[in-house]
């Protein structure tokens, strides 16, 4: 069971880096399409700003969850292995119950809003809204949020079923490497 937690973790986090590059990829081609409809042909698409805008959304807060997973996220206390094993127990736990007072509150209102309506929830409002420009519900964009959370839970639950290692690629030197 835990390996297949943290499995399925690596495999979130690798879907999470995909989709963040994909999305500032397109933020960037929005914004280039802007820049060239504004400063060449003189009449700026109005649908650029909107998408360039849900793409740096979307792409920062998929972000947010490898940052998370490659334990960048800022730390004040860091557990380190040669602590001894209270230190680090307790290290662990103060991370633990810092992510979960602020990611559990964030998926608790992005469902339930006063006297626990789900319409009054932040995704509740979001389901009725639209895009000024293109029209479509605004819930395709403020699903990040809870999206964003549940994931970062979900990497905190693999952290504690055994997840100790660094992700390829990510805040680690390879001697070999080095001149």
């Amino acid at each position: 069971m835990r390996g297949s937690i943290i499995w399925l973790s690596d495999e979130i986090d690798r879907l999470c880096r995909v989709s963040a590059v994909a999305c500032f990829v397109a933020m960037l081609v929005f914004v280039a399409i802007q820049v060239v409809g504004r400063y060449i042909f003189n009449a700026p698409p109005t649908w650029t700003e909107e998408l360039a805008r849900f793409s740096m959304v979307w792409g920062g807060l998929l972000g947010a969850t490898v940052s998370f997973k490659a334990r960048f996220d800022p730390v004040l206390i860091k557990p380190k292995p040669d602590e001894g094993t209270a230190l680090t127990w307790g290290k662990t736990l103060v991370r633990t119950a810092a992510v979960m007072l602020l990611m559990g509150p964030v998926l608790y209102f992005s469902v339930f809003g006063p006297g626990l309506n789900p319409a009054r929830g932040f995704m509740g409002r979001s389901i009725m809204r639209t895009a000024d420009t293109l029209g479509f519900p605004m819930i395709y964009v403020t699903i990040a949020v809870p999206i964003m959370a549940g994931i970062i839970l979900f990497h905190l639950l693999a952290q504690h079923a055994g997840d100790q290692r660094e992700p390829a690629g990510f805040g680690t030197i390879d001697e070999s490497d080095s001149p």
